[in-house]
């Protein structure tokens, strides 16, 4: 990776220039963001976003609810676009009840509606990436990089795991990154989110000492290859493979990922 990967109040953020493609190519620095909301920067973030990372533009996939509630910092010149992966809540992934005022009390309440079976939940949330709707921003998504000439692209969700994560995957797969390098992108997630998770969790210990309370927190803030894998099984579903689904599905013709890899590569 490139550079300072930290953004002071940025959950989860990362510059994924440097990384190295199948055929000895890498993404190029500064052009590609993923992370979480941006309702908390710092002025040093804003800085170093304007700046160093000569942001154009914010793609955000949450909710229309996630957003009313930690809308994003306007930066100037940037431009913010709506890519909604899920039109209405998803328990586990997004987070319309998180209230800023209280986050432990509200994590709590998000673990104990799993009723035990967080990974479960986790992973048929995932499958439900890949319905009619989800499709249509993901294809948007990639039309909005195709159309960025210069200057840094930033998508994001609320804590930059699930949607911004599979979105990272497709559009490092598009690029021709290994699949294992991709994956350890995704999962580095976790050496990202584990703090905060940890630190929320000391903090409900105040309040409960339930833990398989804290272990269902664990797992809805985990990024976890099941999860994924049923993401990727459900494309494979649809179109036969992930590559074709690419193709199919997200309309990256053979030309388009010509000119994605023209744009995003050196």
């Amino acid at each position: 990776m490139i550079g300072n990967n930290i953004l002071q109040g940025v959950p989860n953020f990362r510059d994924i220039g440097g990384m190295e493609t199948a055929d000895g190519r890498r993404i190029r620095p500064h052009r590609l963001l993923r992370g979480g909301h941006l309702a908390d920067l710092t002025e040093q973030d804003r800085e170093r976003l304007s700046g160093e990372f000569g942001l154009r533009t914010v793609v955000d996939l949450r909710t229309t609810g996630e957003r009313s509630r930690k809308p994003d910092q306007v930066l100037p010149g940037v431009t913010y676009l709506h890519c909604p992966i899920f039109d209405n809540p998803a328990e586990g992934v997004t987070r319309e009840e998180q209230i800023p005022a209280d986050p432990v009390r509200s994590a709590m309440e998000m673990a104990r509606h799993m009723e035990g079976q967080a990974r479960e939940r986790m992973i048929g949330l995932y499958s439900m990436f890949f319905e009619e709707h989800g499709i249509a921003h993901f294809r948007e998504f990639f039309r909005i990089l195709l159309t960025q000439e210069e200057g840094a692209v930033l998508w994001h969700c609320t804590m930059g795991k699930d949607r911004c994560g599979t979105a990272a995957v497709l559009l490092e797969t598009a690029l021709g990154v290994p699949m294992e390098t991709v994956l350890a992108d995704y999962l580095y997630t976790n050496e990202r989110v584990r703090p905060l998770t940890e630190d929320i969790i000391a903090r409900a210990r105040v309040l409960t000492d339930d833990e398989a309370l804290f272990e269902q927190m664990r797992i809805m803030d985990s990024a976890d290859t099941a999860f994924l894998n049923a993401a990727l099984d459900k494309a494979a579903a649809i179109s036969g493979s992930l590559d074709a689904f690419l193709t199919e599905q997200l309309d990256l013709t053979p030309a388009n990922r010509a000119r994605l890899r023209e744009l995003y590569l050196e």
